[in-house]
């Protein structure tokens, strides 16, 4: 019963430490983004060197796309017109 006892305590341990590193990998992106801020008129280079790669992108137009950037707990979608940034379309996770 020991070792079965031992193997639940590592068990909630690893997943309080694995909520943790999700729980602020999302702070940590969602504060960039707000650093940025305001997104229009910012240029897609000028984005992407804060925050990084986003997560997926799809093109709409030959001259537009969505890019969006995950983490869970935090989700936001930008448009982008000639790589500039057009606005937010979506977010989730926001304060």
């Amino acid at each position: 019963m020991t070792t079965f006892a031992a193997l639940l305590a590592y068990l909630v341990v690893l997943s309080i430490m694995i909520a943790f590193i999700c729980a602020v990998r999302a702070a940590r992106l969602k504060n960039r983004f707000k650093r940025l801020a305001p997104l229009t008129g910012r240029t897609l280079d000028e984005i992407l060197k804060l925050v990084g790669k986003p997560g997926h992108r799809s093109r709409t137009a030959p001259n537009r796309e969505i890019l969006e950037w995950k983490r869970v707990g935090f989700h936001i979608a930008l448009a982008f017109t000639n790589n500039v940034c057009d606005g937010v379309i979506e977010v989730e996770g926001q304060d």
